[in-house]
């Protein structure tokens, strides 16, 4: 064997053991060679995210729309805690009779106490002759405040989709792991069909915190809102799915909940590859309509496509209004209903800003 033969042989053997090291300090949970490669990805996309957002305009897509809680609509319809639910179904009546693609609310909602809304129905009816200000402003108080509007309102749109809220168990607070979907959850819509070896891969949650069932229930669509962030607390990547360990079950993210509406995918046709690192989503007709690269949990990269407000925002009182905003400007658009109030808005940080909408992550992904 020659002198270049051997030189050869030694440089394939070097080669082939860093690549080995390379591959087991990479794929070993905790690894300070696996962090030293995610912090230099992670650096390199937020630098790309940057550069690829700096200079966008405010308002700049308008095809997706953020349905705006903000101070004008408070200082138009009152304390937002105290709006009644169905302000929420007059909004989905408005918003859906123009035809959007989807009206996603990024809010988790308990049910209202109803005990005013009964007591103010009780003396309307055994009123035998009220005063007709009286009756009139009786009248007017159950139209706005009733209790079921929210629910049917919801029950009636084919387009709207719910906030699910995903937890771990919490034993100090006595927050024991579910076994089992909630019972008067009738979740069988919002339910994917994937193999138990690919939920295993999924992020895995122990308990569902929603308490409003029949709002859920009733609903076109429902998805996890969470947006676990990376060690060093910036959200670069969102869950396409949950893997609910009590039953089993596996539910979309809440935006990927829209999607599958949108696109028409069948409840069997998301097929995880981890090997090739994407997602394939089939559609009802069996033609495969898109490809998404994941990791090997399921997730996607969060494609910015600019800072805070990008996309365009709306007061909800102009939304929740015929009068004020046509229902046409929603044809073939999508709708998130979200927050900028200080005390409600769900800041984030993220590659593109240190403060960012909660709900604007969801319009970019």
């Amino acid at each position: 064997m020659t002198d270049r033969q051997k030189r050869m042989i030694a440089g394939l053997a070097i080669g082939v053991l860093i690549s080995l090291f390379i591959h087991l300090g990479t794929h070993s949970e905790n690894s300070a060679l696996a962090d030293l490669f995610d912090r230099y990805e992670n650096q390199s996309y937020d630098a790309r995210m940057r550069a690829k957002t700096n200079g966008v305009e405010e308002a700049s897509i308008e095809d997706v729309v953020i349905i705006d809680i903000e101070q004008n609509s408070v200082a138009s319809l009152g304390n937002y805690h105290e709006w009644p639910h169905a302000y929420h179904g007059q909004l989905i009546d408005v918003v859906s009779s123009g035809e959007p693609k989807a009206l996603i609310f990024d809010i988790i909602f308990d049910q209202k106490d109803d005990g005013t809304y009964k007591l103010v129905e009780a003396l309307s009816w055994n009123q035998t002759n009220p005063l007709p200000d009286v009756k009139t402003t009786a009248d007017q108080f159950l139209v706005s405040h009733d209790p079921s509007r929210f629910v049917w309102s919801t029950s009636q749109s084919q387009t709207t989709h719910h906030a699910l809220v995903f937890e771990g168990e919490d034993t100090l607070n006595f927050l024991y792991a579910m076994d089992a979907v909630p019972e008067r959850y009738d979740a069988a819509r919002h339910i994917i069909k994937v193999s138990e070896e690919t939920a295993d891969h999924l992020p895995e949650a122990a308990r569902l915190g929603n308490t409003y069932m029949d709002l859920l229930s009733g609903s076109a669509g429902a998805g996890s809102a969470n947006f676990p962030q990376d060690k060093d607390g910036i959200i670069r990547r969102a869950p396409t799915a949950i893997h609910f360990k009590g039953s089993g079950d596996v539910f979309l993210s809440l935006t990927m909940s829209a999607v599958k509406d949108v696109l028409g995918i069948s409840a069997d046709g998301f097929d995880y590859d981890f090997e090739a690192g994407l997602l394939r989503l089939t559609d009802t007709n069996g033609v495969e309509v898109r490809k998404i690269p994941i990791d090997n949990e399921g997730r996607m990269y969060v494609n910015y496509f600019g800072p805070h407000k990008t996309f365009y925002y709306i007061p909800y009182m102009y939304c929740f209004d015929p009068e004020m905003l046509d229902p046409t400007y929603w044809a073939g658009k999508v709708a998130l209903v979200g927050s900028s109030l200080p005390g409600l808005m769900d800041l984030r940080n993220t590659p593109v800003q240190e403060t960012f909408a909660g709900v604007e992550i969801h319009a970019n992904v």
